[in-house]
């Protein structure tokens, strides 16, 4: 009858293999070689996905500032239509086109308040209150386009 040696000890066999496995895990030359062209091919990955990602994003760094630069042009020249369009020169002629033309002196109105009834106006509207339309009489109100000679 044979006995099986390996099912009556499997702790000694367990750890006899463990007391071996550093003889497995020993690097001779040809492994540290392989070990540091491994680390080595990792390291240049990484630097040249960084390198890749970095000259991308100065890519966009650059557009960006073109269309800065373009953006800042088109300000400028609505800055400039714009102070066009204020200056006095430019009011004027675009009144006239329209049918408008200045005031003479004798078409100027002026509105006066009594000092004692402005201060005793009601507070409802502070433009209605300056100006005092409801406390002047209606004959003082005249409409200044109907009496004025065309």
């Amino acid at each position: 009858m044979a006995v099986n040696i390996r099912e009556l000890f499997p702790l000694r066999q367990a750890k006899a293999q463990r007391l071996q496995m550093p003889r497995y895990l020993k690097l001779d030359g040809g492994r540290y070689l392989i070990a540091a062209v491994m680390v080595l091919s990792l390291m240049s990955m990484l630097t040249l996905g960084q390198t890749g990602r970095l000259a991308s994003k100065g890519y966009t760094i650059s557009q960006l500032q073109n269309q800065q630069t373009l953006l800042l042009r088109q300000h400028s020249s609505l800055q400039m239509d714009l102070s066009e369009h204020q200056s006095l020169d430019s009011i004027t002629q675009r009144a006239q086109d329209m049918g408008m033309r200045p005031v003479a002196p004798e078409q100027i109105r002026y509105v006066t308040i009594e000092s004692d009834r402005a201060n005793t106006l009601p507070n409802t509207n502070s433009t209605e209150q300056a100006v005092g339309i409801d406390t002047l009489p209606a004959s003082t109100l005249e409409d200044p386009r109907l009496s004025v000679d065309e």
